[in-house]
């Protein structure tokens, strides 16, 4: 079984870890609150345009934000 260390970062966590709120982030990325919730609930996927902005705001890598979505469907 893995540790918690080992498992990939939410999106929740990674916006955290950027001081981020979801409105914030929904301004930055030019989306609504709701499209947020949805990624970060897995209800659905940014378009490649939103993953680039992403990866550009949270400071975090291509393959970091890519985990945090398919661990979002998984728990959808």
């Amino acid at each position: 079984m893995k540790s918690q260390e080992d498992q990939p970062l939410t999106l929740v966590q990674l916006r955290e870890n950027a001081n981020l709120t979801q409105m914030k982030l929904a301004i930055a990325v030019g989306v609504s609150i709701t499209t947020i919730s949805d990624w970060e609930n897995g209800k659905a996927e940014p378009r490649l345009k939103h993953v680039r902005l992403l990866v550009e705001i949270l400071g975090c890598s291509f393959e970091d934000l890519s985990q945090a979505f398919e661990q979002a469907k998984r728990r959808s």
